[in-house]
């Protein structure tokens, strides 16, 4: 079984291979043409037919494929010789297929089997090529993908080779904390002293995963572990089964060939499910920018010229992806503070005296939130994804609820799975906050492309027929 970003990468690597096909037919369809030999009938069917064979090759590969990626030379050769073999058997099949049922005499065999010879070797070489280019391309820079591991010395010695490999996949580690006495000796970690000085230490460095080795204490000192780390917006391997620990499911994955469990699924780990979430993103931010944007800002501008005259936008600090700052894009809705002074952190109220007449307007039907598809084509956020706070806010929501900070594993969004359904505006009530994160934590851990859509439909009804709590 594997995880999310190699069943990611198995996918980019057959979309990948089926684009390879095409690109190959069409060059000797061209170099057929340019010689001056017999032209070929239904080039296009013939292409579809190839494109067929390949993709029934990769059904079921997708299972092995953590195994294909982790080889190197001699070895990954060899799957690539095999995995061309099936694939050009199949687009032999398909093509000659279509060919003896279509009776199709205008057609040259020469020229049918010319193409499927060269498919062999560009399909050895993609199959063999793909991964490495799809991980360097994908993987994030080892600074960003800085680790700590936890356990007993003893325990930690036998992780001295999967260390290895796992570094050349893009992973650096910090160092080691002890959960006992005995010091691990074929590491060559620096040693950060003891667990409990874990939570110091991610408060002053930036870490994106702690691994958990177990040992025969470890439910005397994992859940503070586990505590810190969601604490800090880390990412959390425990390696061995630890189910019987923990109140929510673990989720298994392969990191490096090895076999860990974490704490939260992540679909959008997978290069593949970001690939499709950020063309769904620009395929309705673009139009919305094309077409809803100018006039709304000449409409807000003229309504703020009569009411309340001041800047067109409002810009403000908010928290996304990781913790990252960034600034947010809004249609201004309240007086402009010339002095500076006033504090915009504090939340709009139902009778808020600092909002102008149509600024109400805009802020129940959701009209001040359109500049936002800019910050969504420039990729600091999601067209759908929890919703960015304040770095004020964000603290004390961190502080109040643990594991706050999982919900910044995915990008913020425009809209969420809590604003979509009618939970927005100001905190008033705990329990309606607290039904905000875990509908965040939901959606981190069980992301579909059709979750997005059904959440865009349903914030369209929303922005028709605002609640109550839209002010």
């Amino acid at each position: 079984m594997n995880n999310n970003r190699v069943r990611g990468l198995a996918l980019l690597h057959n979309a990948a291979l089926l684009l390879t096909v095409i690109a190959c037919f069409w060059i000797i369809h061209y170099v057929w043409e340019s010689s001056g030999r017999e032209l070929i009938s239904l080039p296009w069917s013939y292409a579809l037919a190839a494109v067929l064979g390949v993709f029934l090759a990769s059904f079921g590969s997708t299972g092995s494929y953590g195994s294909f990626v982790h080889s190197v030379g001699l070895r990954r050769l060899g799957g690539s010789v095999i995995k061309a073999n099936f694939q050009v058997a199949l687009i032999a099949f398909l093509v000659f297929a279509f060919y003896f049922a279509t009776k199709d005499k205008a057609t040259s065999r020469l020229f049918l089997a010319a193409f499927i010879g060269a498919c062999w070797p560009v399909l050895v070489f993609a199959n063999f090529s793909f991964p490495v280019l799809f991980q360097r391309f994908s993987s994030p820079s080892s600074s960003d993908r800085k680790s700590v591991i936890i356990g007993d010395g003893g325990a930690l010695d036998s992780l001295s080779q999967w260390l290895d490999r796992h570094t050349a996949q893009g992973f650096s580690f910090a160092g080691v904390f002890s959960t006992s006495r005995c010091v691990p000796k074929k590491l060559s970690l620096p040693d950060l002293g003891h667990y409990s000085l874990l939570d110091e230490y991610l408060e002053n460095n930036e870490i994106h995963q702690v691994v958990v080795v177990p040992d025969e204490h470890i439910d005397n000192w994992i859940p503070l572990v586990a505590e810190n780390s969601n604490r800090h917006g880390c990412r959390v391997l425990i390696y061995n089964s630890l189910s019987s620990l923990f109140d929510s499911r673990l989720v298994f994955v392969e990191e490096s060939g090895r076999q860990f469990f974490r704490l939260q699924n992540e679909p959008l780990e997978s290069p593949f499910n970001r690939m499709v979430k950020r063309v769904f993103d620009i395929a309705l931010s673009i139009p919305a920018l094309l077409f809803v944007l100018p006039p709304a800002m000449f409409f807000v501008w003229l309504f703020q010229l009569l009411q309340s005259s001041g800047p067109l936008f409002f810009r403000q600090e908010r928290v996304g992806l990781a913790g990252r700052k960034f600034v947010i894009w809004k249609f201004r809705s309240m007086g402009h503070d010339i002095s500076g002074k006033r504090n915009e952190a504090a939340q709009a109220t139902r009778a808020d005296t600092r909002i102008f007449p149509a600024g109400r307007f805009m802020r129940r039907f959701s009209i001040d939130e359109i500049p936002q598809f800019l910050n969504v084509l420039k990729g600091e956020m999601s067209l759908v994804g929890p919703r960015p706070y304040l770095a004020r806010h964000d603290y004390l929501f961190q502080r109040d609820y643990k594991a706050y900070r999982v919900r910044q594993f995915v990008k913020p969004g425009v809209t969420g799975p809590a604003q979509c359904r009618g939970l927005r505006g100001e905190f008033t009530d705990p329990e309606l906050v607290r039904r905000r994160i875990e509908m965040d934590f939901d959606y981190v851990g069980n992301w579909t492309v059709w979750t997005d859509c059904e959440i865009v439909l349903r914030t369209v009804v929303q922005v028709i027929f605002p609640p109550r709590s839209a002010y």
